[in-house]
């Protein structure tokens, strides 16, 4: 038996309330009317969809590594600001290059790292780093093993653009490494999303609002042994499948200013059709049956993402209310977000041991990720 024992999750600097940061995009739209190809009709549609999203409780603060969405000082911005780059070349304020971007991730993901890993005495065996919204070489694990001087005794390993799903393979990944006979130290993994990074402020496209509304940044380190500790969640399964006819729902592609989500209205309908199918298959494996089950940490992909899990497995609140907590308090911190729900399983009361947790989560695909854990004493 493989156990997930301890989960430190790690917050971005900036808190932001919903409507606060709801209120710098619609502000940061409005700016951009004088310098961007969008019409006044696309803008005040647009404008009218967020009004629509501000009374809406089911996110109610995000967290960034970035100080801009705290403020409209726009001559004080770090990512939004006019800028020249080297070769003279003028880049509007609403499309920083990609480059400054991934500049921001490389700094704040190390810093990020550092607290994770502060308490941290051994090098574990393997460190497994999982992102999809940011990419630099040599990557944050690297750096974080030569500054703890743990490059001669972990071995490395990187898991990128899996989206929001990317931890239950990550965990399943670890759970193998440590499962065998010649891993005597625990595996790590470190999971770091930094989200607010690819916000589309001049966005007027319905699917691009809702990933500005949605999408947070976060951080969490998950360590994986052989030796449980108390509150530990026994890794017992994994599944994952690709949903049919589904490709284009959901889609995150690198771009010349920023990584682009595409997210369809299909990708509930999508997963609604085949999840209790699944669901099922995988748990009559260990001769289960979905109401044998009291707790489902579901990635919160959005709301719409619960209620459908909900519907599709004839779920109570209680069942998912850890997914809604999450998502209430974070937002959407895509493969970071799981880990944050493991976490706060491991510390409920409520959460009784042997109990077991189905966990669910999708991304581009559409995937479906699937795993079976079970609280320990």
């Amino acid at each position: 038996m493989v156990y997930l024992n301890r989960i430190v999750p790690v917050q971005a600097p900036f808190c932001l309330e919903q409507k606060d940061a709801i209120g710098w995009l619609m502000k940061a739209l409005q700016r951009s009317a004088s310098n961007s190809s969008t019409s006044d009709r696309q803008r005040s549609r647009a404008l009218q969809l967020y009004e629509r999203f501000l009374g809406n409780t089911s996110i109610g603060s995000r967290r960034s590594v970035l100080r801009d969405y705290s403020h409209t000082d726009w001559e004080d911005m770090m990512l939004f600001k006019d800028d020249s780059r080297v070769d003279g070349t003028a880049t509007p304020w609403m499309t920083p290059p990609l480059e400054r971007r991934m500049q921001t991730f490389s700094q704040h993901a190390l810093t990020m790292a550092h607290t994770a890993f502060d308490d941290a005495q051994d090098a574990p065996a393997y460190l497994i780093e999982v992102s999809c919204t940011g990419y630099d070489a040599p990557y944050t694990a690297q750096k974080l093993l030569l500054e703890k001087d743990w490059q001669s005794q972990t071995r490395l390993l990187k898991l990128g653009h899996m989206g929001c799903y990317a931890s239950v393979p990550a965990l399943n990944l670890a759970a193998e490494l440590a499962s065998h006979p010649n891993t005597k130290r625990p595996v790590s993994i470190f999971s770091v999303e930094f989200c607010s990074l690819h916000l589309a402020p001049t966005a007027w496209e319905p699917d691009q609002i809702v990933a500005n509304i949605l999408f947070a940044d976060g951080a969490a380190r998950m360590d994986v042994s052989r030796d449980p500790s108390p509150q530990c969640l026994a890794v017992l399964d994994h599944a994952e499948t690709l949903i049919p006819d589904s490709a284009e729902c959901m889609t995150w592609t690198p771009g010349d200013s920023r990584f682009r989500m595409v997210l369809s209205k299909k990708v509930g309908l999508k997963i609604g059709e085949v999840l209790r199918e699944h669901v099922s298959l995988f748990l009559d494996r260990h001769g289960l049956r979905i109401q044998d089950v009291g707790r489902f940490a579901v990635h919160p992909g959005g709301p719409l993402i619960i209620e459908t899990v909900q519907r599709a497995l004839s779920l109570d609140e209680e069942a998912v209310s850890h997914s809604k907590a999450i998502l209430h308090q974070f937002g959407n911190m895509s493969s970071s977000t799981l880990p944050h729900i493991w976490a706060s399983m491991q510390a409920d009361p409520q959460v009784k041991p042997g109990e077991r947790i189905v966990s669910l989560a999708f991304g581009p695909g559409l995937t479906l990720m699937i795993n079976l854990l079970a609280k320990g004493s």
